[in-house]
């Protein structure tokens, strides 16, 4: 078999560099040369590209220039700043390429995909309502019907940016997280309310949600996590599963925002026989239509982390897609995955040279 290249993409040079080292120290299995680099970092003129190549004899990442490899593995959150800016517009250039291919091409804005998975009646079910925050003024009138709402950016990740807002005897409270540390901020006239909103939608574009009840029997936030990928068949499966768990008094749980993980096999214990089928079928549902649904409609994909809610109610509801999942969760929950975790991409990436 013809050796094949594999690009793991990063925004600068520490970026996940371990766990691109493991998937290179596997990558002879497959007759796979792993290289890293920076989309800044290809020269237009030549399209050469300076990075590094993982060197098996070594076991070291070693300084290179090589071609534009022919599959790509995107792990970049492209964000503020400049370079980042410039760093998504090769990507996209690259994505358009008829040479290159990227092992799943990721997800647009939390609204467009709400907008798309609002199309299919089943999934649409598993949302709470959301929408575009148009003013100020919309996001009061939520406010002072409900209590209480969910600011979440369109292009947010790891927690960063979602403010939750309570209104209470006429005062004000948000509450955000800088980090690990939990940020607080009353308002007692809605004037100055309306001073905070106007910075926040200076900074992103925002989406509105209810509030939901999602903490445990001991009134700590938590979140179930499942982390789906594509197998070397090319199919998806559910690979593992895992709870987030946050601190008691915040509203996000979030391994980056202080909190914990937590075996997903423990955690059930705490349901019921009944509790447990009714829960596990709906996650199957999910599991089952979410993917292909955003492969037929947005574009094709190789993993997801989905971050489910499960409410006092029983109400189960779809919090979050991530294109770009981590791995944290499943390496300290379930260490029996750590193998099937480092060959994945290189197993997806010998199928697609394979069809190609």
């Amino acid at each position: 078999m013809e050796l094949v290249t594999f690009g793991f993409l990063t925004v600068h040079d520490k970026h996940e560099k371990k766990y691109a080292t493991e998937i290179a120290k596997r990558s002879s299995h497959y007759n796979i040369q792993c290289v890293r680099f920076k989309p800044t970092n290809i020269d237009p003129s030549t399209l050469k590209v300076k990075g590094e190549m993982y060197d098996d004899k070594i076991n070291e990442w070693v300084p290179s220039t090589f071609n534009i490899p022919a599959y790509l593995y995107d792990r970049c959150f492209y964000q503020a700043g400049d370079q980042l800016k410039k760093g998504k517009l090769i990507v996209d250039w690259l994505k358009k390429n008829p040479q290159t291919m990227f092992l799943g091409c990721g997800l647009p804005n939390k609204w467009t995909v709400y907008e798309t998975l609002k199309k299919d009646s089943v999934l649409s079910s598993y949302f709470p309502e959301t929408n575009l925050v148009k003013s100020i003024s919309h996001i009061k009138k939520v406010l002072l019907k409900n209590g209480s709402c969910l600011l979440k950016p369109i292009n947010g990740s790891r927690g960063n940016g979602i403010v939750a807002v309570y209104y209470n005897n006429k005062k004000v409270t948000a509450i955000y997280h800088k980090g690990r540390n939990k940020q607080k901020k009353e308002f007692h006239k809605l004037s100055r309310f309306d001073i905070f909103c106007e910075s926040l939608l200076k900074q992103h574009t925002y989406l509105i949600q209810p509030l939901l009840n999602l903490i445990d029997a001991h009134g700590y936030p938590f979140d179930i996590r499942l982390f789906l990928q594509k197998n070397k068949q090319g199919q998806w499966e559910l690979v593992g599963k895992g709870i987030r768990k946050g601190y008691y008094g915040s509203f996000l749980s979030n391994l980056s925002g202080g909190g914990e993980s937590i075996s997903y096999d423990e955690w059930l214990t705490s349901l019921s026989a009944t509790q447990k089928i009714i829960f596990e079928s709906e996650l199957q549902t999910i599991c089952e239509r979410l993917p292909l649904f955003l492969e037929e409609n947005i574009d094709h994909l190789f993993e997801l982390g989905l971050d489910i809610g499960l409410a006092k109610d029983g109400s189960v509801w779809i919090l979050d897609i991530n294109s770009k999942p981590g791995r944290q969760l499943l390496l300290q929950t379930e260490k029996s995955l750590e193998e099937k975790l480092y060959h994945a991409p290189l197993a997806y990436c010998k199928y697609l040279s394979e069809q190609k």
